[in-house]
């Protein structure tokens, strides 16, 4: 079974009265439908299989696309897929956004400005750390060289929205915000 169908417009689609024509039909449009619905980023269609390391788990979730992005750009791929252990705390898609905002910039200009690979450096650090362990204060050493600081259920001010979820290599942390330091 093919993956993809295309269909055109009829003829007398494309000669009937224009107000009695699709919107596709009135432009004239070329449709590509994808057979059985749905999406993924791997499968039997082809795409990408990932694994249950920090990065697949990052590249598999459709709230941390930007995230992933950023990683793999940055060339942090194959750190998140080695052994590790690592922490890592994950902004999702709507942390990138108000970033964005916050910045005056679109996504794209942001994941092609020089500092994002210090940016996404500052959200891995070496070592698995559980929240549940570390006590208010403690600071944590990001690859990047830079300090987080662990207050109230807090990285940095950033609440975390969901802690210590365990992956093959690392523990997770999910936050609303972007980390600049």
């Amino acid at each position: 079974m093919a993956a993809f169908a295309m269909t055109t417009t009829p003829l007398a689609a494309r000669t009937a009265p224009r107000a009695a024509r699709s919107p596709a039909a009135r432009r004239g449009a070329l449709v590509i439908r994808a057979n059985g619905g749905g999406s993924s980023k791997g499968g039997e269609e082809g795409g990408r299989a990932f694994n249950n390391d920090a990065f697949g788990m990052i590249a598999k979730n459709a709230n941390y696309g930007l995230f992933a992005s950023a990683v793999a750009k940055c060339g942090l791929e194959e750190c998140l897929t080695s052994p590790g252990p690592f922490t890592v705390f994950c902004p999702n898609d709507d942390a990138f956004a108000e970033l964005c905002v916050k910045l005056g910039v679109s996504k794209m200009d942001l994941m092609s400005n020089d500092r994002i690979p210090a940016i996404i450096r500052s959200h891995i650090v070496e070592g698995p750390n559980r929240l549940a362990n570390m006590a208010d204060g403690t600071k944590l050493t990001t690859i990047a060289g830079n300090t987080l600081t662990i207050s109230n259920g807090a990285v940095n001010g950033i609440k975390i929205k969901k802690a210590d979820i365990k992956v093959d290599n690392a523990i997770m942390m999910a936050i609303g915000e972007v980390i600049l330091i």
